[in-house]
């Protein structure tokens, strides 16, 4: 992460200990070094940046593209290299370019989900992470994060209180080989769901369901 980047970070980081009593963990559970697929479930539009800036290495992230639109947030996008997506198509070139940065051995960043939940908890995740783990054959890092949507930050805030937000990087594995999209879509989603609260499992409420059996820890052969 080169030094207009770094310091970003710092300042996202410096920010988000003042605004929130915030809680990370387990920061450890991503690969220092080579490809892995990051995903989170998604509750306020700062939420990539809070994983980018409390990552322990330098984080590619896709977004929706109307992000780049946005006062701050965009901008904000726009340093950290964003890659765009357009949702309800089939963007192909953006499948192309996260494909890139997997071979590069880039960590990236997604939410399956595909949008900002509308609920508060996770809605049912789409096939893109799953189609990105399959064909890099990369590591996957679920990443758990609560306490951002705007229902219960601004209530928090106007009683000039900081909201509680905490994020949680759970521990790599890998999808079994052969595995249908639909099912490495689920799985996917409910590894995300072990690390939630049950309030926030939503569609995947049995989380802890589906992460044993078939799924291989990081580093097994």
């Amino acid at each position: 992460m080169n030094l207009p980047l770094r310091a970003l970070a710092a300042a996202v980081r410096l920010a988000a200990r003042s605004l929130f009593r915030f809680t990370v963990s387990g920061r450890e559970n991503v690969p220092p070094a080579g490809a892995a697929l990051l995903t989170m479930n998604h509750l306020g539009g700062a939420d990539p940046i809070l994983v980018i800036a409390f990552a322990p290495r330098p984080i590619a992230a896709a977004g929706k593209v109307e992000i780049l639109d946005w006062p701050v947030l965009g901008w904000v996008a726009r340093v950290y290299g964003m890659i765009p997506l357009r949702r309800g198509e089939a963007d192909r070139e953006a499948l192309q370019r996260l494909l890139a940065e997997l071979a590069r051995g880039q960590a990236l960043l997604i939410a399956p989900e595909g949008r900002e939940s509308r609920t508060g908890a996770l809605e049912p995740g789409r096939g893109g992470p799953a189609f990105l783990a399959q064909h890099a054959e990369v590591p996957i890092v679920p990443i758990a994060i609560t306490g951002t949507a705007w229902n219960r930050v601004l209530p928090a805030w106007r009683r000039l209180r900081r909201p509680c937000v905490t994020l949680t990087f759970g521990s790599p594995y890998r999808l079994p080989p052969g595995i249908k999209r639909a099912a490495a879509a689920e799985l996917i989603m409910r590894r995300i769901a072990a690390l939630l609260p049950p309030e926030y499992r939503g569609a995947y409420g049995g989380g802890g369901e589906g992460q044993g059996a078939g799924i291989e820890t990081a580093g097994q052969e």
